[in-house]
């Protein structure tokens, strides 16, 4: 046996790995080796490590246009929507006492953004908090909103009618104290608790302005 037999016999694949891992220039200072290494592919049979290299790279560049094209086609829905809701805020301002503010959102919501209905529940006006306690204690909790699915009882609370798919759930004042605005969808994944909300959210707070200025 000679000295470099002896050698790979005291030597494992760890212990290599090991050493390339603590040496990354080791084939910057090796170069011709990297054109003699072959790696097995069940793909394309026995290529060079230079050229499985360079696949990997090829995926990875495949994969972060994928997600660049994802975030181009979210960020121009984004801008798109929030068009939408900027004509809506300006619409809003110019009404002059709450009912045309219900009008205003459930026609707006139902042409523009496809919806299917809203109701903007002013409490004392339209009824007592009391009236919708348990729905806002089982369905917002602490969140002052809820997105999702809820039961026939429920929909005919806020909406006097069976209403299919999912609604958005949103108390109106700082703590839910002024009302509730609920709108509906006939897609039944439309809402729901992971989707994005700051829209939504921004609307309710400029309602919430608005009715306390009306009142």
């Amino acid at each position: 046996m000679n000295q470099l037999d002896e050698l790979s016999s005291l030597l494992d694949d760890s212990i290599i790995a090991e050493y390339l891992e603590q040496n990354p220039a080791f084939f910057s200072r090796h170069p011709q080796l990297l054109a003699t290494l072959n790696l097995p592919s069940q793909q394309d049979g026995t290529i060079s490590l230079v050229e499985r290299q360079a696949a990997i790279m090829r995926q990875k560049i495949s994969t972060l246009e994928d997600e660049i094209t994802s975030l181009m086609a979210m960020a121009a829905q984004n801008q798109q929507l929030y068009l939408k809701f900027s004509k809506l805020f300006d619409l809003l301002l110019g009404c002059e006492d709450t009912a045309s503010m219900a009008k205003t959102i459930d026609d707006y919501l139902c042409s523009a953004l496809t919806l299917d209905d809203s109701q903007l529940i002013i409490f004392e006006q339209d009824a007592p908090r009391q009236h919708y306690e348990n729905l806002i204690i089982q369905r917002c909790g602490r969140s002052n909103h809820y997105l999702g699915r809820i039961n026939q009882q429920e929909q005919q609370l806020l909406f006097g009618q069976q209403v299919d798919g999912s609604i958005a759930l949103i108390g109106l004042g700082k703590h839910g104290e002024l009302g509730l605005l609920a709108i509906s969808s006939r897609d039944p994944n439309h809402f729901h608790p992971e989707m994005d909300n700051l829209m939504l959210m921004q609307l309710c707070r400029l309602i919430s302005s608005l009715i306390s200025r009306l009142q």
